[in-house]
């Protein structure tokens, strides 16, 4: 199956991976949530191209990740602010952070996630949404169809091949 039709298929993981899923857009994120926000702050902290900086951006506020404000009144100059959505972002972010420090960095990572009130390192935990479940592995998770999605898909697949 081809990652466009995925995309096109409403994959939640594929769609995901689509508008965050590439470096810039993570690291765009992580710099606007730790207070880089306006976009000379941003291009500098990164040292991104300003014009892929403007269409990550651009892109980013479309889909609701941002919202884009004047930084003073009657500015031409804006900052970013974290939506709702974009803050839904940090744990996953957190998340991926920690695995890179315990697989790839190790101790030689120059920053790391720590808790705000007493330093200590951060994780991401598993939780389940139905039984409260808070102590969950990697292999308490399957992926599984969803079956209203499924009946979505043959209704997608049914109207095309009509003739």
């Amino acid at each position: 199956m081809s990652w466009a039709k995925i995309v096109n298929e409403k994959s939640s993981l594929a769609n995901a991976l689509d508008l965050v899923g590439d470096h810039w857009a993570l690291m765009i994120i992580t710099g606007c949530m730790t207070g880089f926000s306006r976009f000379n702050q941003i291009e500098r902290h990164l040292g991104i191209n300003r014009n892929l900086l403007k269409t990550k951006l651009d892109r980013l506020v479309s889909a609701g990740v941002f919202e884009k404000k004047p930084y003073k009144e009657n500015s031409k100059h804006f900052e970013y602010l974290p939506t709702e959505m974009c803050l839904k972002l940090r744990p996953i972010i957190v998340g991926l952070a920690s695995w890179g420090e315990q697989f790839l960095t190790k101790e030689d990572t120059p920053i790391t996630n720590r808790h705000a009130v007493c330093g200590g390192k951060v994780e991401v935990k598993l939780y389940c949404m139905r039984c409260d479940d808070d102590d969950l592995t990697s292999m308490d998770v399957e992926l599984t169809l969803n079956p209203d999605a499924g009946k979505m898909a043959t209704l997608i697949v049914d109207t095309q091949n009509v003739a």
